[in-house]
């Protein structure tokens, strides 16, 4: 029998203002393709969404967010290690707090030691690696769109 499971997850999309970069986490496990994402996590039981992502940021990168604002919900079924998962994911946009932070190129995830996950600025309009969850991408186009 096929094992599935649901998740609720939520998530903050970040622009650097300089040149609408997104923030994203870059997966790179050679058992699946290549593939990037928003920054977030896991909701825990009892824990509002809004709560998970300053939660999530200071735990992954050891960053405060300002002006979160709620965008939406997405999901997201797809397989992973012989699996099938159901995503549920609070999509929040938010700027960092910290000005300094749009100027570091790249980090690893801090709570992530046995194999790091790279955090990195994805240009403007790119297609590959594909951006995850889907949907996120029509969410993404709409931050600090030139008007």
């Amino acid at each position: 029998m096929e094992t599935r499971t649901q998740i609720v997850k939520a998530m903050a999309l970040i622009r650097r203002p300089r040149d609408r970069a997104l923030l994203v986490s870059e997966h790179t496990d050679s058992a699946q393709a290549p593939f990037h994402r928003p920054l977030g996590g896991h909701v825990d039981f009892g824990e509002y969404a809004l709560n998970t992502v300053h939660r999530e940021f200071l735990e992954e990168i050891g960053q405060s967010l300002t002006g979160v604002r709620f965008l939406g919900v997405l999901e997201n079924i797809f397989p992973w290690n012989g699996a099938t998962q159901h995503e549920i994911v609070f999509m929040f946009a938010a700027s960092l707090a910290d000005p300094a932070a749009y100027e570091i190129a790249e980090q690893n995830i801090l709570d992530e030691v046995d194999k790091p996950t790279r955090v990195i600025w994805r240009a403007p309009g790119a297609t590959s690696p594909p951006l995850y969850p889907a949907g996120t991408e029509l969410l993404a186009a709409e931050l600090h769109r030139p008007g």
